[in-house]
């Protein structure tokens, strides 16, 4: 049984199943160079059918990860996510082409008699059946699945307990913006969902959004910017745009129950018109709040004046994020405390946007009655795809009276590699330095030891956001000066902090409450607080508040980069280096050997480790072996 499983809108991802198991999972963007490339993930498809090598004709059955994709999708959006794949903005500020072509299609739908907000399914299959015929794809079997269900989904068949309480967040989808789940016996039994009006994501979105940044792209940098300020001066601000209800189980928006249906209807058109329409319901309203309640006037580096009637007190940027992201923590923490109480389950999986914010995940697995926590590695839409596969093939199992059993992974290692030819005619382009070195695990590990910037890129591309080690930028932990001049390197925001590999014998030493949230730790989905005398010992993979995000590395996983941090650990007594993604600044990471080698004309790196060879350019390091 082969079933493709796509997300077709933010993050465009398409996943392979190969009779139940994961045989490739590439997002759009690592293809078309396109950061959360929004559209069909036209690239992806033929690649995953390449890397598994499945024929397009052998595809069984295709999935897609929201039901309005066939239920509730206008035809403008649908014909803007096939025929104009990657145009769409995915922080949703429309351009003019398609904003006016929203209006149009409402209004000669109106005057027919259509109702706007339904696309009609079978326009939008013929739609989907047109571009996965350019794939090569023939399959009548065209399904949907709910998008949080196909959170839900990832997530517990990767959480390897068969009893686990299932949590999803992000901004929306199908309607909703949290849902609870129980996975037991290969089921999923949904318990509560949450109204996408109230959204948590949509709150911490619109603070990114107030501060300069693009939502929906730039939310990791509040929470890195939070650390920095204090979060009781603004907190009772931001309750007004979002809080948790006397009930724990939803989510309640104040200012627009003061409002009436005609304001917010006003408040949305202008928002719209002018172009940075946000969904829809109440993101708007909050935008507009932190506008009227701080007199808006951001400025990089200058405090935003103090609202009316608080005179004498001045807001910095850093105050906002961290006021944000403590709301943030805050109303995750009691509502999922509220039902493992309920629900009497230790065990807690995760998946949505929400959940890349490594900071809530440290505090979910913080709870009083929490033993452990996983969250999905792909958590944001991508994940989905995975997901509505593992659905469909579930559904499968069942009508043999089988049962999809949920398992632990050791890796995400889901993407193409690369063989040592690929990498020769690669290298053939360029007028570089090299030589292939008789064992560049260990040569890497003391480049990294000598305080060199080495790139690494070697085997399958990971899957999700994180680099873990085979698209990779490797760096001394122990700089304190790191976040200066590395980010300035990597044209990366200044504030924000670089993580670790760390060895998996090492990690229980280094963090507190390591073992609630070891598993999540092989992915690099968690924060853990520091023990005191590593925050001294390595400096550059603390933050400022003490915390560090590691991944942690099991030789069984990937015994190649495992060498690497032993040969550094036998150089330097650390059993850990900087690991961040390999790419600079608003650029997806690198997948193939062109890219990797482009990042190292760029001077992103020292020296590129990739594959067997050892690259650099003229000048640069000698690299003599020791």
């Amino acid at each position: 049984m082969v079933i493709l499983g796509l997300n077709i809108l933010h993050d465009a991802t398409a996943t392979l199943l190969v009779n139940g198991k994961i045989a490739a999972s590439i997002a759009e963007e690592r293809l078309s160079r396109i950061k959360y490339h929004c559209g069909f993930p036209y690239k992806s498809i033929t690649e995953v059918l390449r890397i598994a090598g499945v024929s397009p004709q052998h595809v069984d059955k295709v999935v897609f990860s929201f039901n309005s994709n066939l239920s509730k999708m206008p035809r403008y959006y649908t014909d803007y996510v096939v025929d104009r794949s990657g145009d769409f903005d995915t922080a949703n500020e429309k351009d003019v082409a398609f904003r006016t072509r929203m209006i149009r299609d409402q209004i000669m739908r109106r005057f027919r008699g259509g109702d706007p907000w339904q696309d009609g399914r079978e326009y939008a299959l013929k739609k989907y059946r047109r571009a996965l015929a350019e794939c090569g794809i023939t399959t009548e079997d065209i399904s949907t699945r709910d998008h949080h269900l196909a959170h839900a989904a990832s997530a517990y068949y990767q959480g390897g307990k068969d009893r686990t309480l299932i949590i999803t967040g992000d901004g929306s989808g199908d309607g909703q913006s949290m849902a609870v789940f129980v996975g037991e016996g290969g089921e999923l039994k949904r318990l509560h969902s949450v109204l996408d009006r109230h959204s948590l994501g949509k709150f911490y979105s619109s603070i990114t959004k107030y501060l300069g940044f693009k939502r929906n792209r730039h939310e990791g940098k509040i929470t890195g910017l939070a650390a920095y300020g204090d979060p009781d001066k603004l907190k009772p601000e931001l309750r007004q745009m979002v809080d948790i209800a006397d009930d724990l189980h939803d989510f309640r928006t104040p200012i627009a129950e003061k409002l009436s249906p005609m304001h917010i209807r006003r408040t949305n058109l202008i928002h719209f018109l002018r172009g940075d329409y946000y969904g829809s319901h109440y993101s708007n309203l909050q935008l507009d709040y932190l506008h009227d309640t701080f007199k808006y006037r951001f400025h990089k580096g200058k405090p935003i004046s103090s609202p009316p009637g608080l005179s004498g007190n001045t807001y910095h940027k850093e105050d906002i994020a961290a006021a944000a992201q403590a709301l943030l923590e805050e109303n995750v923490n009691l509502f999922t405390e509220a039902w493992v109480k309920e629900t009497g389950i230790r065990d807690v999986v995760l998946a949505g946007g929400i959940f890349a914010n490594v900071k809530v995940n440290q505090r979910v697995v913080e709870i009083d009655g929490v033993d452990s926590v996983f969250i999905h590695p792909n958590m944001g839409d991508g994940g989905t795809a995975t997901g509505a596969a593992m659905l469909v093939w579930s559904d499968h199992l069942k009508e043999q009276n089988k049962v999809y059993e949920p398992e632990f992974i050791e890796d995400v290692y889901y993407g193409p590699e690369y063989s040592e030819s690929d990498i020769q005619k690669a290298l053939l382009k360029h007028s570089y330095q090299m030589r292939r070195s008789n064992d560049i695990e260990t040569e890497a590990g003391q480049l990294v030891a000598k305080k060199k910037v080495v790139g690494r890129f070697n085997g399958r591309m990971e899957y999700g956001p994180r680099a873990l080690g085979n698209r990779s930028i490797l760096a001394d932990p122990t700089d304190p000066a790191i976040n200066d001049w590395l980010n300035d390197r990597l044209q990366r925001t200044e504030f924000m902090p670089f993580a670790p590999s760390v060895l998996h014998e090492a990690a229980p030493k280094l963090y507190k409450n390591y073992k609630s949230g070891e598993y999540a730790s092989y992915f690099m989905t968690i924060t853990f607080d520091v023990e005191n005398e590593w925050i001294d010992k390595a400096q550059a993979v603390s933050h400022v508040d003490g915390t560090a995000r590691p991944q942690v590395v099991k030789e069984s996983t990937n015994s190649s980069y495992y060498k690497i941090l032993k040969e550094f650990e036998r150089q330097t007594g650390l059993p850990l280096l900087v690991n961040t993604s390999f790419n600079t600044h608003e650029e997806p990471i690198v997948m193939t050997p062109e890219h990797a080698l482009q990042s190292l004309g760029k001077g992103c790196v020292d020296v590129l480790a990739i594959g067997p060879f050892l690259v650099w350019k003229e000048g640069g390091y000698p690299l003599k072996s020791d």
